[in-house]
């Protein structure tokens, strides 16, 4: 009997961690600015009245997105309350001129238990001097000299990349960020708020998409969550060995493991 136990709990372990893993061309979806809630998108109070909206107007692949408009819409990608493993996280963003963007990283599925990553601005950042091309992540503390400052285009499409090293449990946790090929967040930063001492994530809970400001526009498409690193997107495969990775590719896409 104690077999069965440990094969039942060993499958649900499997099958959990299976479904935590997704992508999302955003194709399935309505269009027309229909609101967006499944077990990917989530909102902040749960409702129809704040998830993201299937839009139309952009498109990376296919014919559509999904948006966070200036309407006050409070949208989250579920990433699943994770405590231990590699986590890659990779989405496209457009952001037309003359508009706004806005995320932050939660650190459990249900938002505003605990902030980690706070206030990463796409234009228009809490310093009140970045133009329309700069970015920020101001870690929520309001205090400018430790912000990670950005570039990112407008008009067209960019990658964002969050890498989450969750290998040795939350307590060490660490993680890394690029846009648009540029890196933000150094690979190794503490995966924790900007406290002394810092208080490092729960767990990796979700992506909080928030309508910041009434000209906010901010479109994501071609969404990627999986139990493996993304990586340095300027590294090959050479560089990213010797770093200490193993890679492999599978349907034309790089996935890295720390080498045994």
């Amino acid at each position: 009997m104690k077999k069965n136990y440990f094969l039942v709990a060993l499958l649900s372990f499997v099958m959990v961690t299976m479904n935590a893993q997704f992508t999302d061309d955003c194709e399935s979806y309505p269009g027309n600015n229909t609101p967006v809630l499944n077990e990917i998108w989530g909102s902040w109070d749960g409702t129809e009245a704040t998830a993201i909206l299937s839009s139309g107007a952009q498109s990376q692949d296919g014919s559509l997105s999904v948006l966070v408009d200036g309407s006050g819409i409070d949208p989250i990608l579920l990433l699943g309350n994770k405590i231990f493993g590699a986590w890659g996280l990779k989405f496209s963003m457009y952001i037309p001129s003359g508009k706004i963007g806005y995320l932050n990283v939660q650190g459990d599925e249900t938002p505003g238990i605990q902030w980690v990553i706070g206030n990463v601005t796409f234009g228009e950042g809490n310093s009140g001097a970045d133009d329309e091309f700069t970015g920020r992540i101001d870690w929520s503390t309001a205090d400018t000299e430790d912000d990670a400052v950005f570039t990112f285009p407008k008009d067209q499409w960019f990658d964002v990349i969050m890498d989450f090293n969750l290998e040795t449990g939350t307590s060490t946790s660490t993680f890394a960020m690029w846009v648009d090929g540029a890196e933000v967040v150094a690979e190794g930063t503490p995966f924790a708020d900007k406290a002394d001492p810092p208080v490092y994530a729960q767990s990796l809970g979700s992506l909080n998409l928030y309508s910041s400001a009434s000209n906010c526009e901010m479109y994501f498409d071609t969404v990627e969550y999986k139990n493996e690193y993304f990586g340095d997107p300027n590294l090959s495969v050479e560089s990213i060995e010797s770093k200490g990775f193993r890679s492999a590719m599978s349907n034309g896409t790089l996935t890295l493991r720390a080498q045994e």
